[in-house]
């Protein structure tokens, strides 16, 4: 099991908070089928469809992340501060009680305590982690899109973190390769839909993957061939950005009507394009 420590830098932050929580019935498998821009743009689980549940999750992961505090009474009376959120068990037993009061749990009693059911350690540690990888390695890819650290780490390699029983196949033949940041397309592929991934250019790279990345420096990417001395490497964030967007731009109306079957008036469709009600940033999904 991979545990993740708050690292309250601001990219991470700006991840959880862009997203808009959405409750839908949809299986694992149907999220996985949804377009990626919009799957970017939510806080969702699947088969939740309690939207104040899920507020409730994202903003106890945002004061985890941003090691928020709080006063608290002593026993003794006295008022000291401690933090809000200070750890993964304590996130589950939180939405463990949320989940009780709102009635939620297995949907089949050979459900109980497994990733089925809501209210498992299984499944809200799994929650926990992928929300906090999720948005912690999103910061650290963010950060190492700035010039200044591609000049000097331009590239990365592939490693795995963690062991798992059964390792995707993709991971195992490219365990310890070693590509440029840059290389958009090489990393996409490592986390692709149908290999398990989520579709992005950094990690996690798919649920219990156990998978991460480190960073080279410049002689050795240089020693290895992948780029020249001197050789500038180009940012590739708007590069991605655009692939988000043109997954919600331009849809077909049979897909539309798809997405309003499936999110009623959590989604919104303009002129061909989509958003969620209530995105923080007004925007259309991205």
């Amino acid at each position: 099991m991979q545990f993740v420590k708050p690292v309250p830098f601001k990219e991470a932050l700006d991840k959880l908070g862009s997203k808009t929580p959405i409750g839908s019935k949809l299986s694992s498998a149907e999220w996985s089928q949804t377009r990626l821009g919009i799957k970017e743009r939510a806080f969702f689980s699947a088969t939740v469809e309690d939207v104040k549940f899920l507020q409730d999750g994202k903003d106890l992961l945002g004061d985890f992340l941003a090691a928020a505090r709080e006063v608290v009474v002593t026993p003794d009376g006295e008022e000291t501060t401690a933090l809000k959120m200070g750890s993964r068990a304590q996130f589950v037993d939180r939405m463990r009680e949320f989940a009780i009061a709102k009635g939620m749990g297995p949907m089949t009693p050979e459900d109980a305590g497994t990733v089925r059911d809501i209210t498992s350690e299984q499944r809200l540690g799994l929650i926990f982690d992928v929300q906090t990888q999720a948005a912690t390695r999103f910061g650290d890819w963010k950060q190492g899109m700035d010039p200044d650290v591609l000049d000097e780490f331009p590239a990365q390699r592939f490693i795995r973190e963690v062991g798992v029983e059964k390792p995707r196949r993709i991971h195992e033949e490219n365990e310890g390769e070693v590509r440029l940041k840059s290389d958009l397309a090489f990393w996409l592929s490592l986390n692709n839909p149908d290999d398990g991934g989520f579709g992005v250019p950094y990690g996690p790279w798919g649920f219990n993957s156990g998978m991460g990345v480190e960073d080279v420096d410049r002689a050795e990417a240089e020693e290895l061939g992948l780029l020249q001395p001197g050789e500038k490497v180009t940012p590739v964030e708007q590069e991605f950005n655009d692939h988000l967007k043109a997954s919600v731009t331009d849809l077909d109306s049979d897909l539309q009507d798809l997405l309003k079957e499936r999110f009623g008036d959590q989604i919104k469709i303009e002129d061909g394009a989509a958003w969620w009600q209530g995105d923080q940033a007004g925007k259309k999904l991205a």
